[in-house]
C-alpha cells in the first residue's frame, strides 16, 4: 500500500521506492487513489513542495542508497512537451534512457545498471492541464451538481476573475467540491466516494503505477 512521508526531508529514511509529486494535493490524491486499490503496490509519495523543486531533486533521489524505482508525476499546464522535455532532460543526465515522447500509458524506463524510472504528466500525458483536469475525470456523469458548478464559474465575468483561462477547470473542481456534505479536498472526495474510480484514465493510472512499483 503507498504511504506518505510523515517526517522532514531532512530525516528521510532511505526509500526503496519513490513517487515524486509537486504539491499535498498531489499526495493525497494518489494516496487515497491507492487505497481503493487493495492490488496496488507499496512506495512512498514524496511531495517536493513545486514544479521547480521536484525537477531539482531527480538527480539526488536517483542516486539515494537503496533506490530500486523512481516514479515522478508533474502537471503538464500549458505545454505538455515543454514539461516532458524538463524531465527528460534531467533523467538523461543521470544516464537514464528515455523515448521522446511520453508513452500514452505512462512512462516506464528499465535502464541496465539504473533504477527503474517512470514518469506520469498529469492529466494523461498528452493534454495540457494539471491534477483537477485528471480528478474532472472522476466526476460522476450524471453528477447533477457538476454542470451547475461550471456554469457558476464559467458566468463570473472576465473583469471579475482572480484566476487565469488554463486554470478555469481548476476554479469549477473546487466549485463542486465545495457542494459536497462537508466541503473537502480532492483526496477526501475520492475517500467519501464522491469522486468514481472505475474510469479509464484512473485506471490507466493505476495501471502504470503497477508496471512502475509493482
Amino acid at each position: 500500500m503507498a504511504h506518505i512521508e510523515q517526517f522532514p526531508l531532512d530525516q528521510a529514511r532511505p526509500e526503496p521506492r519513490v513517487l515524486l509529486v509537486e504539491g499535498q494535493n498531489d499526495k493525497h490524491v494518489v494516496w487515497q487513489l491507492c487505497r481503493r486499490f487493495p492490488e496496488a503496490p507499496d512506495f512512498l509519495i514524496r511531495d517536493r513542495d513545486n514544479l521547480e523543486q521536484l525537477l531539482e531533486s531527480i538527480g539526488a533521489e536517483l542516486a539515494a542508497p537503496g533506490l530500486l524505482t523512481l516514479g515522478i508525476m508533474v502537471d503538464a499546464d500549458t505545454d505538455p512537451a515543454a514539461r516532458w522535455d524538463a524531465v527528460f532532460h534531467r533523467l538523461s543526465a543521470a544516464g537514464l534512457a528515455l523515448p521522446r515522447v511520453p508513452q500514452s500509458g505512462g512512462t516506464v524506463i528499465a535502464t541496465p545498471g539504473q533504477p527503474r524510472a517512470g514518469v506520469w504528466i498529469m492529466p494523461d500525458n498528452a493534454a495540457s492541464g494539471e491534477l483537477e483536469d485528471f480528478v474532472a475525470r472522476m466526476i460522476p456523469p450524471q453528477d447533477p451538481v457538476w454542470p451547475r458548478a461550471q456554469e457558476y464559474i464559467d458566468r463570473i465575468p472576465q473583469s471579475d476573475r482572480k484566476f487565469s483561462q488554463n486554470k478555469l477547470t481548476r476554479a469549477q473542481v473546487h466549485a463542486w467540491l465545495a457542494t459536497r456534505e462537508q466541503p473537502r479536498q480532492m483526496g477526501s472526495a475520492i475517500h467519501a466516494r464522491d469522486l468514481q474510480t472505475n474510469g479509464p484514465l484512473c485506471q490507466t493510472f493505476v495501471h502504470w503505477l503497477q508496471r512502475l512499483f509493482g
